[in-house]
């Protein structure tokens, strides 16, 4: 035992200097508990001792100073973190920071507390088993960056006063086109100038030192799709080898479960070993909102009749637009708006009149010519940014460098008939208009906040759907925010084209066309395209002349990627080639509808108002998991009382397909699989659910389990103690699938549940 264990540190530890030392290799030589290690590091030669022991982890003797493992790691030597810690408080400026709330979604109660609490709670005390991974999830301009900043900001505070040994480490994924994270890792370092590099963050992260906070995870997912960017963070979560800790963010939980599904499969080949913990930023409320007041009233010094005002003319602007005032970015805005302008009172399109207010003022104050005249009207400053956007999104970034920038500017000022010499003097002060500022390379522009990247983006795409244009280009190349989608069909019902049923027939018709066409981006171009069919179908029914529900559309060659369909109702539709993934259907209504090639996965519904009526949908073949009440059910009994609950025409005989089993090891197999629905593998040993591994029939089910190849028994060194974990060699679908006699499921499966329902004609 002793020497498999030093064997184990050895390799380790020739592993963990590989990732800071030079190219050329590490020399480790010694036998037993003691090694000498030799390598290069900043062509600097060096030379350190290690002693393991079981007992006492591993020492190191260095320029003759012997410290712990991690202190050595950490030290002036190799990764220097103070230093790291340093360049991190003066590369993030200190904001205003109003203390968010957020909850955990995996909490029995799910009580809202101060979202730096429920973080720093969750990472100090880390007290899984295996790598944890946060996922951190909140809609555009809900404050998410804002927290992850602030976040980074008190850690490397702390770091550098001695009071954590933990040093978090933020990585913009934001706007850039990068598919890899590595790339994302290599570019924040050198931001910092440290000499840090992204080989050696996984070490540090493993050994419990770094924790990388990858700010807009769902932009990972750039040209390459999304199994590059899922790739390249299931590789750096192997490298962690079960240890350490990563947060990650996204705006939409699509993304979250998309992670899930794929880190899933491949923690069932042994690659990882991984918990999850949900985290969402929760909308501001009046008490927030007033909280920031306090502070802006305090650091502006502004007398108390002015606060009052302020106060009242946001409570009157925000009177219609509770969800905006909700979002940080739009409340803060608005304030700075209503400071700068006296007769600014909002509208029943508060973002629409936000960002003409802001682009009024640049217009009529900023961009002026020696005379004084404005250079640019203010229609044709907002079609500048919207270009703008579309170049963006089109070459995949979010900032543009000065050459793209005039290209875009001399297209719409020619095509304006400004004068050439005017050119110069816009593309010049773009970074000091509203909205825009300078990108992260010298010379770059960029949106100041990807809401009105967002809001400018759905304005680009609607122009070219009004004109005609193919939309498959611009549908392809990213996913979509669903924010963009909304905004999309929000500015089509203004300029009346979903106002009728032909209407939205002649879009939905589009939007299928452009998902037809077999090709590479064809994916991406079908979610995109489903992302806007959910949202043109809510805006139809919500505000249109719908009353209440859309009859006779066909819906085709899309892929619902999330998101919701809450409160709408189709009758006598036709759905042909759809993929629902994940989307919430909980008060939708499918009535009279017909359905071929459509496939259910985890869809979210609830008996007492979903309606499924889908003549044609194949049950329960193209039915993969279903979504109640907070669970996720793949076992297809389960699965089809809860159709059958729907309305869904599901078949009297499809009962008798169902094996019988003992309920007393069902359902303890039932929760063991619940487990697996956040970590694989899990430990035995957890004490958090001592009630199921001490449950008297967990002996046999283990037995059954382990016989059938069903798990696979690790021994894992967790906690500084050697614990039994059990990794699920099958993804959560095919494992309960088997308990229908009928599914085509891996031999093995249908092995265990052979002999599970042998069990119960014994009994």
């Amino acid at each position: 035992m002793n020497e498999d264990y030093h064997e184990r540190q050895k390799n380790r530890i020739e592993s963990d200097l590989t990732s800071f030392a030079d190219p050329g290799g590490v020399k480790v030589d010694g036998k037993a508990r003691r090694f000498t290690a030799e390598w290069t590091m900043r062509g600097e030669p060096r030379e350190a001792t290690f002693t393991a022991s079981s007992d006492r982890g591993v020492t190191v003797n260095m320029d003759r100073v012997t410290q712990s493992y991690s202190a050595f790691l950490a030290g002036t030597r190799m990764a220097d973190l103070r230093h790291v810690a340093q360049m991190i408080k003066r590369a993030k400026r200190a904001e205003t920071f109003v203390p968010t709330r957020a909850r955990r979604k995996d909490a029995n109660d799910g009580a809202p507390s101060p979202a730096m609490k429920v973080l720093e709670d969750l990472l100090e005390r880390d007290e899984s088993d295996v790598t944890q991974i946060i996922m951190i999830t909140g809609e555009a301009g809900a404050g998410k960056t804002s927290v992850l900043q602030e976040l980074i900001l008190r850690q490397a505070g702390k770091y550098i006063q001695g009071r954590t040994e933990k040093l978090f480490l933020y990585v913009n994924a934001q706007g850039r086109a990068l598919a890899r994270l590595n790339e994302a890792l290599a570019t924040e370092l050198q931001d910092l100038k440290v000499n840090l590099t992204y080989h050696s963050v996984s070490t540090l992260a493993r050994v419990g030192l770094l924790v990388p906070v990858i700010d807009g995870f769902d932009e990972l997912l750039g040209t390459s799709g999304y199994d590059d960017a899922f790739n390249s963070l299931a590789a750096f979560l192997g490298q962690l080898d079960g240890y350490g800790q990563l947060v990650a963010s996204a705006r939409s939980t699509y993304y979250e479960e998309e992670f899930l599904s794929r880190a899933d499969s491949a923690s069932t080949k042994g690659h990882q070993a991984w918990s999850h913990v949900p985290v969402e930023i929760l909308p501001w409320e009046d008490a927030d909102r007033q909280d920031f007041l306090e502070k802006l009233a305090e650091r502006e010094s502004l007398p108390n009749e002015e606060q009052t005002m302020l106060r009242k003319r946001a409570n009157n602007v925000f009177g219609g637009n509770e969800g905006l005032a909700q979002k940080p970015l739009f409340f803060v805005n608005t304030i700075k708006l209503l400071r700068r302008d006296p007769k600014f009172s909002g509208g029943d399109d508060l973002l629409g009149t936000l960002t003409h207010g802001f682009l009024e003022r640049e217009q009529a104050e900023k961009l002026l010519d020696r005379q004084q005249h404005p250079l640019l009207s203010v229609s044709g400053l907002e079609r500048l940014m919207s270009e703008l956007a579309e170049e963006m999104w089109n070459q995949e970034t979010r900032e543009l460098d000065r050459r793209s920038v005039r290209q875009v500017a001399d297209y719409i000022l020619e095509d304006l008939e400004i004068p050439e010499s005017t050119r110069q003097i816009v593309v010049e002060r773009m970074p000091t208009l509203a909205f825009l500022t300078p990108g992260e390379m010298p010379g770059n522009i960029r949106f100041e906040h990807e809401v009105f990247f967002f809001r400018f983006l759905a304005q680009a795409i609607v122009i070219q759907y009004l004109q005609g244009t193919d939309l498959r280009m611009i549908l392809s190349r990213s996913p979509l925010p669903e924010f963009v989608a909304d905004r999309f069909a929000f500015e089509l019902r203004r300029s009346c084209r979903v106002s009728s049923l032909d209407g939205l027939r002649e879009i939905l018709g589009r939007l299928s066309e452009a998902g037809r066409m077999q090709w590479r981006r064809m994916t991406q171009v079908r979610e995109n395209a489903g992302l806007i069919v959910l949202a043109l179908l809510r805006e139809f029914v919500h505000d249109c002349e719908g009353a209440g529900e859309i009859a006779g559309c066909r819906i085709s060659n899309v892929i619902f990627p999330g998101s919701n369909l809450l409160g709408v109702v189709l009758r006598n539709c036709r759905l042909v080639d759809v993929r629902v993934q994940r989307t919430n259907l909980e008060t939708a209504e499918f009535i009279g509808c017909s359905a071929r090639q459509v496939l259910l996965i985890e869809p979210r519904v609830y008996t007492g108002s979903t309606r499924l009526e889908l003549d044609g949908l194949r049950i329960p073949a193209e039915i993969h998991g279903i979504r109640e009440g907070g669970r996720t059910y793949y076992a297809p009994e389960k699965v089809m009382e809860i159709l059958r609950g729907c309305g869904a025409p599901v078949e009297g005989g499809g009962q008798n397909d169902v094996r019988r089993t003992p309920p007393a090891l069902r359902d303890l197999f039932g929760r063991l699989m619940h487990l697996y629905e956040k970590a694989n593998p899990v430990c035995t040993g957890d004490q958090n659910q001592r009630q199921l591994f001490e449950d008297s029939h967990w002996s046999e089910l283990r037995s059954l389990l382990i016989e059938h190849g069903i798990v696979k028994v690790e021994k894992r060194a967790a906690s500084g103690h050697s614990k039994e974990f059990l990794r699920r060699r099958f993804s959560l679908n095919e494992i309960m699938s088997g308990e229908a006699r009928s599914s085509s499921v891996t031999p093995q499966v249908a092995r265990f549940w052979d002999s599970l329902e042998e069990m119960g004609r014994e009994r």
